[in-house]
């Protein structure tokens, strides 16, 4: 039997923390080859992980399904949305994503710089962490304390792809708890069947991202209890260096390392960042609302380099090419106050 060149990598994290030679995993899963995904699995984690998990994704449900006056108190447009609750600001596809909301922390530190020259400077990432304090308080403590299980994880990838020195001291580590919402059904002048109906195609523009896998919640049963999700054509995308799309699987035990722009500049190619995207769950013509309460739950860790880290061949540093990016997505006048 053949293998299948597009199969996701998988490397045993005893393997990360005890030495073993997996530079031909690191080069499969990352390397300048036309099959390459961008996209590393690592299995047989500490047994903690899964309760980790759990936690924080029936959160983001939670988070979601608070008063709008309740999330507004942690929307920070300032920092272009980059900390707190963030819904409808992202431009996906020339339009504002409503299709998922975020929450966005530095999941190492409060206060990532003290100075307040930078803070005014760099807010997207030296803001200090907005928390819903008064209204969740228990999703402080949950998204710290998985956030920085995947950094740790993530370290050991790193070492092997020559990247532990780029993010090991850095301050611009960024999560994202996202809740994809509902899908409703179609309604007049959209189609809920694209490929990136969920999330728009994309490159993260980091170093390494830390990514769990998705949790499906059927939002109409009491409790939130995760639940297999029922169309097998829903879930993230991936278009490989020979721009074939393909579906990557993430079993709910393992975490997933994807490669981000930074990284790929750093060296210069030899790691690439690839597009992905999430394809929503779509019902049948004849039911369009079989799915009307079925939502999405993940967490993704973006490790980055330090701001004064030049990224670009012309010397921009992480910080000013960050902005670049970030006018991708974002509103470039939306600056206003918290």
């Amino acid at each position: 039997m053949t293998s299948n060149p597009n199969e996701v990598v998988v490397i045993d994290y005893q393997d990360l923390v005890t030495g073993v030679d997996v530079s031909a995993k690191i080069e499969k899963a990352f390397g300048a080859h036309e099959h390459c995904l961008g996209l590393l699995l690592v299995s047989n984690l500490p047994k903690e992980y899964l309760a980790l998990r759990e936690r924080l994704l029936k959160l983001a449900s939670t988070f979601a399904a608070l008063p709008e006056e309740a999330k507004d108190k942690t929307v920070h447009a300032a920092s272009r949305y980059s900390f707190g609750w963030s819904c409808g600001k992202e431009i996906m596809n020339g339009k504002p994503d409503v299709s998922k909301g975020s929450y966005y922390a530095n999941p190492l530190m409060d206060e990532p710089e003290s100075s307040k020259d930078l803070q005014e400077q760099f807010p997207e990432y030296c803001h200090p962490n907005v928390w819903p304090s008064d209204d969740l308080p228990e999703l402080e403590e949950a998204f710290k304390e998985l956030g920085q299980f995947i950094v740790e994880v993530g370290k050991q990838v790193a070492k092997k792809c020559d990247a532990f020195d780029v993010i090991q001291e850095s301050k611009t580590t960024k999560a994202r708890l996202l809740h994809y919402y509902p899908q409703t059904g179609v309604t007049e002048g959209e189609k809920r069947d694209d490929m990136d109906s969920w999330c728009g195609w994309h490159l993260d523009h980091g170093s390494l991202t830390g990514l769990t896998s998705a949790m499906y919640i059927d939002e109409s049963k009491e409790g939130l209890t995760e639940v297999s999700c029922p169309d097998s054509e829903a879930g993230l995308y991936i278009r490989n260096r020979g721009q074939e799309v393909v579906k990557a699987g993430i079993p709910r035990d393992h975490l997933a390392f994807q490669t981000g722009e930074a990284l790929q500049l750093a060296t210069r190619g030899l790691l690439a960042a690839t597009p992905h995207c999430v394809r929503g769950a779509t019902a049948p013509e004849e039911d369009p609302k079989r799915y009307a309460t079925l939502a999405r739950n993940t967490f993704a860790v973006f490790m980055q380099p330090s701001l004064e880290t030049i990224v670009t061949e012309d010397g921009r540093n992480f910080g000013q090419w960050t902005k670049e990016v970030l006018d991708r997505y974002y509103d470039k006048e939306d600056k206003g106050g918290m």
